[in-house]
This record gives structure tokens, C-alpha cells and sequence, in this order.
């Protein structure tokens, strides 16, 4: 039988978990993913809950293979290099190479992602039971806290104190968080209040909104109240509870958001996009619904600001829509996305409204954006050259950005790490399947432990099959997301035909045994989104949640009309490629999270009259 999972009607106010996370002191170094999920399998106001990290397993695909590459990248960044610049500012001996670029003391913000990089190798070790990351961890925190307990200023150099106080602070503190909850490192617990009390007289005492991109004020105060709500449930200091409330951008923000109001324009994207997620942490924590409100509107004025690839806005500003202005970032060379900072946002914000609600239309979103953003960012190189936008103008290519060390480079080691956060959800009695990755859960129930396993060659090839491997007490529903594009969608349990109807929640119930199947298939025909309401023939080809792209594209080619996907063929060999002529010439349609130096063409001009797959943007 299918079902769709309903928003609850009543609201429950979340008791405050003090001391939770407190039991693990003396834990030893294997990781604190149990802890993790027990203070968090107390918010109340979960529809649905994530797995805690280690109870899902990657294994195939491009995912998987991404997030090997980055797991291998990060632990063998040089940890004197990470700390030469805080032991430098403390006067301790400072051995190893200078990073450059923005991390350095004369650097546009130095030491900025120190943090981002404990919490992605936290996160790492805890989703691999790799120890050398737990290790890793552990003296990287040693060696901040060697800094912060000597030098006067928390800083590691004037910029970093003048211009984002408050936004380093809160990486500092989201480091600290998940080494003492993840790798079970105890120092981490005692840094965070003497890393909170040096900071703050730095700080805006009231939170303030930033204004666009440059202009004073340009710290973001708003960015800290999430992870100051996790600050409250480590240590059961209830001040870190009101510091996290007195941050939230309510007048700005969450107030008029919660309202219907729109005031998405003209606010900087990336830090009001990662600030929902503080919303998303007040209303598990304060039970107000206003904030639920806002995170679910927010998402809906979000969508007219999507690229096809999910990312939103071109350059960081959100902007005054109506007039086409995706469009005309294609002809201004404006037509980015911040990401990886921009992606792990959306996804963050994704899951929120996935626990929050329920409702598939969440889980699409935040498909479309892990797979052409995120995913889809090149590798780092060995001395600090990141990813920072996506390009979706003409002729584009991907690029470094043009400093080292940008907080991307933080961002990117976090969001891959989550990746196995995104695949399963589950309640009380149902599993939830999110996404169609090749892998393994194991999902720990009162009546015995679940493994489910995913074999996919998703998204090269279009079917699912998950097998029951232990079934507990077998006493438990599983619920497919069916994304809205898979029309078709076909579902079979143990050989038997059930419904799967596209955007909705396809629900099984049965008395489960070992070796029992679920086979899905997800066609994922070809199509088209436009850009924007205003160029409705301006659009990107996708198949299924995947944009692809023109490879290697000649000039002149935004002008001409294509049949797009009606005069597409498969390359033959491939089942991730296509290939069509214009006027004599081949143009060869990619995933583009299969694209590394090549240049390639993201929109294209429609041929109207030939174009069954067109899809307007709504």
C-alpha cells in the first residue's frame, strides 16, 4: 500500500536535553555516534530522524567514490601547516610550511576553517570507524587548544577578528562540537566555553543582518545560534540555550519569512541560507512553529531561485525576480553558485524539512542539488586550489578559486562527509529510503537490529533493488521516496506489484524475513528546465534529478535552436552520454558531475515546435 506522510497538526514543546551528551565523558576514542543519536532521539518534534553517522555505509558509485577521494584528501593535510598560524599568534614554535591565501596572518580571514576541517574528519572517522581520522582530530584540537588557552586574542590574525568574528567563532565551535561528540575527544567539552568567552566580547552584542556583500556590518551573528544550541545540550549550561535565542535573526528574518513575506532579495545567499538552519535547531528546541513556518517558505521562495542544477541566485546576492535575472546572469558572466558553501546549506536546510515534515518534495531537492553541486565540484589540488562557484554561463569551465584556502575548502570536507546522513531517515516504525545510493543501514530497533542492503547503479542505470539482510522482529514499515520526475515508476515486493505514484511516499508494510526484496524502477526519461518564467525556451537538459551539459561547446551555439531531448541518441557504449548534430557539428551531452577540465554549455536555446520533454519552470 502507498500512504503520504502528513505534516503533524499538533505542536510538542521539546523538553531542553540537559547532560545528554555529558554521559560520555571518559568514552574512549572510538567515536561517540550513539551518544549523537541519543541526545538527538529526544526532539520531540521529528516527523522523521537521521541515522547517526556509522549506521549507513557507502558502498558503490559515484558517491561512494567521492567521498573516498575527500576522506583520503583531508587526512593527509599536514597538521603542523593547519596550526602554524595559531601557534605563530600564541608565540609557541611554529613548524611547517605557511598555508597562504586566506589562512595565513595576513589573510583575508585566517585560521577560518580550522574548525570545518576537525568537523569533517570527526564526521569521517565516525562514518568509517577510521581511526587515524579520530587521531587526527584529537591533535588538531590539542594544538588549538594549546592557541586559545595562551594567546589574548582568539584570532589567528586581525582580519579574521575585524571582519567575521562571529562566523569563525561558530566554526571554531562546530569543530569542537563534533571531535567531543563523534571522536570522543574530552578536551574538545573543555575548550568550547573558554573558546565562547574569548570570543564574544568581539561580537555584535545584538544580532545584526548583513548587508550585501561588502557593505558594513559585515559579520554574520545570525550564523551562530545552531551550533550554540548544540553548545547548551554538551555542556547543560542553560546560558548557551538563551545565547543561541538572543542570535536568531528573528526581525530580519524569521519573523517576516514565517509571515509568507519574501525578503529573500538582496540578502547575502550562502549565510541566510546555513541560518535556516538555526531555525531548524529553535524550533526542535523552543517548540515555536513560527520557525517551522518560516524554513518551509523559505524553501518555496527558494525555488524560482534555482539554477537547473538546484544551486540558487547568481553571484551570492539573492535577487528581485519578475525580470528575468537568471537569464541575464547567462550574458553578465554571473551565472554561479556558491558551492560547496552553497550546497552544504541546502542540504543542511533539506534535511531539516525532511525531519520536520515528512514530505518528499524535500528529499528531490535535496537530490538535485547533492548531485550537480556538490558531487560535482572538482578536486583539490595539494596546496590549497578549491572549488568555490559552479559556472553555468556560456563556454564555462571549472575553475579554482583565485585564493587559497577559501571557506570552501571547509564546507567541502563537512557536506561530503555527510553524505551518508542523506540516504536513510527513519521514525519509530519506518525506514525510510531517501535516496537510491548503492549501501548498506543498519537501523538499531528496541525489538532488533535492521540491515537493509541498496544495490543500484542509480544514476547510470535506472533500478533498485533493497534486500533484507536481518529483520529484527520484522515489525516495521519501509517508505521510497518516487521523485516527482519518474513518471512510470514501478514498484515490486517479493515479485508483486504495488503502487508508486511520482512525488509521493510509496509505504510497504509487512511482517519482514531475511532475504525479502524490494525491486524499484525510477525511469529517468529526458527533459528540459527552463531557466527562468521570463525565457521559457532558455533551458538546461536533465535526466532524472541529473543536469547535463554540452561538452566542449563553439561559439555561437547560445543562439542556435536545438531540439532538445527529441534529436538526443545514446552514444553507443555509454549510458550516461547523448549525443546530437547541429549544422555538421557533434555535441556530446554529459552528466556535469562527470565533468573535470573540459569547457561546456549549460543552457541552450529550444526549438520549440520539437520538444516533447519540455518541462517550464513552475
Amino acid at each position: 500500500m502507498t500512504d503520504s506522510c502528513r505534516r503533524p497538526t499538533a505542536i510538542s514543546r521539546r523538553r531542553f536535553v540537559q547532560g545528554a551528551v555529558c554521559a560520555a565523558a571518559g568514552t574512549p576514542l572510538t567515536g561517540l555516534s550513539s551518544v549523537f543519536a541519543l541526545a538527538h532521539s529526544a526532539l520531540g518534534n521529528e516527523v522523521m530522524r537521521e541515522f547517526p553517522y556509522g549506521a549507513v555505509r557507502l558502498t558503490g558509485g559515484p558517491l561512494m567514490r567521492h567521498f573516498d577521494r575527500i576522506h583520503a584528501h583531508y587526512l593527509a593535510l599536514d597538521n603542523d601547516r593547519l596550526l602554524k598560524v595559531f601557534r605563530q599568534t600564541a608565540g609557541l614554535p611554529a613548524p611547517g610550511l605557511d598555508m597562504g591565501g586566506w589562512y595565513d596572518a595576513d589573510g583575508f580571514v585566517p585560521g577560518l576553517t580550522l574548525g570545518q576541517y576537525i568537523s569533517g574528519l570527526a564526521r569521517l572517522g565516525a562514518a568509517t570507524n577510521d581511526r587515524a581520522a579520530h587521531e587526527k582530530v584529537a591533535r588538531l584540537v590539542s594544538g588549538f587548544g594549546e592557541f586559545i588557552r595562551r594567546a589574548d586574542s582568539p584570532y589567528a590574525g586581525p582580519n579574521a577578528r575585524a571582519q567575521w568574528a562571529a562566523y569563525v567563532m561558530d566554526k571554531y565551535v562546530v569543530g569542537l562540537i563534533d571531535a567531543f561528540r563523534l571522536s570522543g575527544v574530552e578536551e574538545a567539552k573543555r575548550l568550547l566555553p573558554i573558546t565562547i568567552d574569548k570570543c564574544l566580547p568581539h561580537i555584535s552584542p545584538v544580532s545584526r543582518d548583513r548587508i550585501g556583500k561588502t557593505n558594513p556590518p559585515y559579520d554574520e551573528t545570525y550564523v551562530m545560534s545552531e551550533n550554540l544550541f548544540h553548545v547548551a545540550e554538551i555542556t547543560g549550561d542553560d546560558k548557551y540555550r538563551k545565547l543561541a535565542v538572543h542570535y536568531l535573526l528573528d526581525k530580519e528574518w524569521f519573523d517576516p519569512l514565517a509571515g509568507g513575506i519574501d525578503v529573500l532579495p538582496e540578502k547575502h545567499a550562502y549565510s541566510h541560507v546555513i541560518a535556516l538552519s538555526s531555525g531548524g535547531q529553535a524550533y526542535l528546541n523552543l517548540g515555536n512553529p513560527k520557525y517551522l513556518n518560516a524554513l518551509t517558505n523559505a524553501w518555496r521562495f527558494l525555488e524560482p531561485q534555482r539554477f537547473a542544477s538546484g544551486g540558487w541566485a547568481p553571484e551570492e546576492q539573492f535577487v528581485h525576480l519578475g525580470q528575468g535575472k537568471l537569464a541575464e546572469s547567462l550574458k553578465s558572466s554571473k551565472a554561479h553558485f556558491e558551492t560547496p558553501c552553497g550546497s552544504y546549506a541546502d542540504m543542511k536546510l533539506a534535511r531539516y524539512l525532511i525531519r520536520l515534515t515528512g514530505q518528499p518534495e524535500y528529499g528531490d531537492g535535496l537530490e538535485r542539488t547533492l548531485y550537480n553541486t556538490m558531487l560535482a565540484t572538482r578536486l583539490p589540488n595539494s596546496d590549497g586550489d578549491y572549488p568555490y562557484y559552479s559556472d553555468y554561463g556560456a563556454g564555462a569551465e571549472k575553475r579554482y578559486y583565485h585564493r587559497k584556502w577559501p571557506c570552501c575548502s571547509g564546507t567541502l570536507v563537512q557536506g561530503v562527509a555527510d553524505y551518508v546522513l542523506n540516504v536513510y531517515f527513519h521514525d519509530d516504525e519506518a525506514l525510510l529510503v531517501n535516496l537510491f545510493v548503492a549501501s548498506e543501514v543498519v537501523w538499531k530497533r528496541a525489538d532488533g537490529a535492521v540491515t537493509i542492503v541498496q544495490d543500484t547503479g542509480y544514476p547510470a542505470a535506472d533500478d533498485v533493488r533493497l534486500t533484507v539482510r536481518d529483520p529484527g522482529n520484522g515489525g516495521f514499515a519501509i517508505k521510497l521516496r518516487i521523485p516527482a520526475w519518474a513518471k512510470g515508476a514501478t514498484l515490486r515486493v517479493n515479485g508483486k506489484s504495488v503502487n508508486a505514484a511520482p512525488g509521493e511516499l510509496a509505504t510497504v508494510r509487512s511482517r519482514w524475513k531475511a532475504g525479502d526484496t524490494i525491486d524499484l524502477v525510477v525511469p529517468q526519461s529526458l527533459r528540459t528546465l527552463s531557466i527562468d518564467s521570463e525565457n521559457p525556451n532558455l533551458a538546461a537538459l536533465m535526466r532524472g534529478a541529473v543536469m547535463y551539459v554540452g561538452l566542449n561547446p563553439w561559439d555561437g551555439i547560445g543562439h542556435q535552436a536545438i531540439d532538445l531531448p527529441g534529436s538526443l541518441s545514446p552514444i553507443s557504449g555509454s549510458s550516461q552520454a547523448y549525443r546530437t548534430t547541429i549544422a555538421g557539428r557533434d555535441l556530446v551531452f554529459v552528466p556535469y558531475f562527470t565533468v573535470d577540465t573540459e569547457r561546456y554549455n549549460t543552457y541552450f536555446r529550444m526549438a520549440e515546435a520539437r520538444n516533447p520533454g519540455f518541462t517550464p519552470r513552475s
